[in-house]
């Protein structure tokens, strides 16, 4: 009896609540589109900032930066951390801040003025070593050193090994491409 009383009560309760919609179904094309970014660029044809970087050992990679990607690069003596606005055949664009007329302004870059390209990527483990691991040396060694009040000589190789490592990790994480002739800007469209 009990049994078919809890049967009935899911029944109506999944046939009341069980097939509700949202009324604003938004369809493929318009979830894309309000992500931005590479998203935006599957919906419809547009023009993109490739960096193609051609590296002694490592070889050929093609980073790409679509419309509202943020570009963290180094142009004209200054560092620019900014989201980029636009990409035309020989420049790209981006917005500035403008603190005296409270709005932002495009401000636009050629090829040939920009120095590097400054890179972030999320490599799992390496990325969270680079911090973790010259962390872990330096307190290691102000561990030893609060023990004995005296630095020992058989901790250098063990804290130095993994301040060493972090740091090493770090620029894996976050390489500085130097623009020349085998790291180039480019502007490809994609179809």
């Amino acid at each position: 009896m009990i049994r078919l009383l809890i049967t009935t009560l899911f029944t109506i309760g999944f046939s009341l609540f069980g097939h509700a919609q949202p009324r604003d179904t938004l369809t493929i094309e318009q979830q894309l589109a309000r992500r931005g970014g590479v998203y935006l660029a599957q919906t419809r044809p547009t023009t993109y900032l490739a960096l193609d970087v051609n590296h002694t050992i490592g070889g050929f990679h093609r980073y790409r930066f679509f419309e509202g990607d943020e570009l963290h690069f180094k142009a004209r003596g200054e560092k620019y951390r900014e989201e980029l606005y636009a990409v035309s055949d020989t420049t790209f664009t981006i917005l500035m801040a403008n603190e005296v007329m409270n709005r932002d302004e495009p401000v636009s870059f050629r090829f040939d003025e920009v120095e590097k390209v400054y890179l972030h990527r999320r490599i799992p483990f390496v990325t969270a070593a680079g911090t973790l691991f010259p962390l872990a040396g330096v307190i290691y060694g102000a561990a030893d050193l609060i023990r004995d009040s005296r630095f020992n000589t058989g901790v250098i190789p063990v804290a130095g090994g993994l301040i060493l490592s972090g740091a090493i990790f770090h620029l894996m994480s976050n390489p500085h491409i130097r623009i020349n002739k085998n790291h180039r800007l480019r502007v490809l469209r994609t179809y």
